[in-house]
């Protein structure tokens, strides 16, 4: 006899999102930073900024956030996605935007959220993870209560990006920068890019172009934010 059905089974393609709060956890969203952009990290014993800042592995740090959260998402316990976000004081974020046709001073608020790292899984792409990922975040920092909203927008010539999640969600463009990753005068050098092909075993250079957008953090879309638990049971739109 066939045993009834509960309703408890998951779908093949389902998937969770959970805060960052493990090592294990930790360094998974590291290793993501070094494939896709070359932040460097030494196993075991350091943490790119600001991941050991989340697990409490800095007390005296002088660029320390003013706070940082990140997200994985999982499929049956496999991390298959990842996002970064922090909070930054007026400084911090004048230091971090790149010199432009724009005044850092006036565009910096006074709490600045920023959405850095975001990254799905290739075989797991299309089913809303993205999307799930950024607005986690974007909550996040909205209950931290942001004057200014930033981040940078990897621009992939015919691939997928995020510029869709950003004007679905009302930031606005503030400047493309050409060759951004191969320039270190802002120390945004990239020694790995998947599109590229620059690795650091090679003597490739990142050419792609990064847009910075920004958003006022009163007019966050704080409406258009799913007030739902994060599993792809209730919430697996494509994006």
């Amino acid at each position: 006899m066939m045993a009834a059905d509960t309703g408890t089974t998951r779908r093949p393609g389902a998937w969770d999102l959970r805060p960052v709060d493990t090592r294990d956890d930790a360094y998974f969203v590291a290793r993501q930073w070094e494939h896709y952009f070359g932040v460097e990290y030494r196993c075991n014993d350091q943490l790119p900024w600001p991941l050991a800042h989340i697990l409490g592995w800095t007390d005296d740090e002088p660029d320390a956030p003013i706070d940082a959260a990140a997200y994985v998402a999982t499929h049956e316990q496999v991390r298959i996605g990842c996002g970064v976000a922090s909070l930054r004081t007026h400084d911090q974020t004048v230091d971090a935007l790149p010199r432009g046709r724009f005044s850092a001073g006036a565009l910096a608020g006074d709490r600045n959220g920023w959405l850095l790292l975001g990254a799905v899984d290739p075989a797991w792409r299309g089913r809303g993870i993205g999307r799930r990922l950024f607005e986690a975040r974007l909550s996040w920092l909205t209950e931290r209560g942001p004057d200014m909203m930033f981040a940078f927008g990897w621009e992939r010539d015919g691939r997928p990006s995020s510029r869709p999640l950003f004007e679905r969600y009302g930031f606005t463009p503030v400047q493309t920068f050409e060759r951004y990753y191969a320039d270190d005068t802002d120390g945004a050098k990239r020694s790995s890019c998947p599109d590229c092909g620059a690795w650091p075993s090679t003597d490739r250079e990142c050419t792609c172009p990064t847009t910075l957008w920004a958003l006022d953090g009163d007019a966050i879309p704080i409406r258009r934010l799913p007030n739902r638990p994060p599993t792809s049971d209730c919430y697996e739109a494509d994006s």
